[in-house]
């Protein structure tokens, strides 16, 4: 079997399984030759070994029984980045990039700033802010040891010195006496009712990390309510796109509340000040 063969064959096992099986057939082959994709257009006729054929036709089973094909390859791509994923770690969707631009812009005049992640996952928001703004600390905590494992090897792939990653159970091990200039999340916001109805590839993806609850917005409103007893003047969070109404009512005025779409227009995330 050579690379054209390896992709027919991928096209031909994912097909009617996935919305692009020719990419994803390419991405997987990619992944196991260590190559990029036009190395496969420009050598199509490159035999693969057993063991390369043997991967390959795992990865296409696994990918066809629904699994990410971030979790088969532990690659996403994020915020221009690729970054180390693996199961135990929420997957960060392209609409989460949204929240990495309104936490900069929130400190866009802010010298040194000090940043807190409540639920930092596979660490990708974190360390893109970093990136972009060396001069900052940011405290990323999570529940998760899997999750905070993930964003360990992703801190070490980036080399960035500016992040502290600890264990906490949303605000439990964060001392009031540590003071952030902003606070941020992407709290998990699914009510456990619509498990049944998602698609099949979030079953591999951590529940702790996507049901907020019975309703879904009860981790949310948990953040909202730690927020106001402490003395940070700024929260932003990514939210369900059907949670603006409750967010309000939850907020009762208590401070300045903007709200903020993703890219399909639809409400993704607030901004709350006191």
């Amino acid at each position: 079997m050579d690379i054209r063969d390896a992709i027919e064959f991928g096209v031909s096992t994912l097909s009617n399984r996935v919305p692009r099986p020719r990419l994803e057939s390419e991405i997987l082959l990619s992944s196991i030759l260590h190559r990029d994709r036009i190395y496969l257009f420009l050598n199509p006729s490159v035999p693969l070994s057993n063991r390369e054929k043997e991967i390959y036709i795992q990865y296409l089973q696994r990918r066809r029984e629904g699994e990410p094909i971030e979790y088969i390859t532990n690659r996403v791509s994020f915020y221009n980045h690729h970054f180390f994923i693996d199961k135990g770690a929420l997957i960060p969707r392209p609409e989460t990039e949204i929240l990495v631009d309104k936490v900069l812009e929130a400190i866009s005049n802010i010298p040194n700033p000090k940043i807190l992640e409540i639920g930092t996952g596979s660490g990708a928001v974190a360390i893109s802010i970093a990136i972009e703004r060396k001069d900052s600390y940011i405290l990323a905590v999570d529940i998760s040891n899997q999750a905070l494992q993930v964003a360990k090897k992703n801190i070490e792939l980036f080399q960035v010195s500016n992040i502290e990653i600890r264990k906490s159970n949303l605000f439990q091990n964060i001392q009031s006496s540590e003071e952030f200039d902003i606070i941020f999340s992407n709290p998990p916001y699914i009510s456990v009712s619509e498990k049944d109805k998602l698609q099949r590839e979030l079953d591999y993806e951590p529940d702790i990390a996507l049901f907020g609850g019975e309703r879904g917005d009860e981790v949310l409103k948990n953040i909202i309510d730690k927020f106001f007893i402490r003395n940070e003047k700024v929260l932003i969070c990514e939210m369900g796109y059907n949670q603006r109404d409750e967010v309000a009512r939850y907020v009762d005025g208590r401070g300045r509340l903007d709200f903020y779409k993703d890219f399909a227009k639809l409400d993704r995330g607030f901004i709350l000040k006191k």
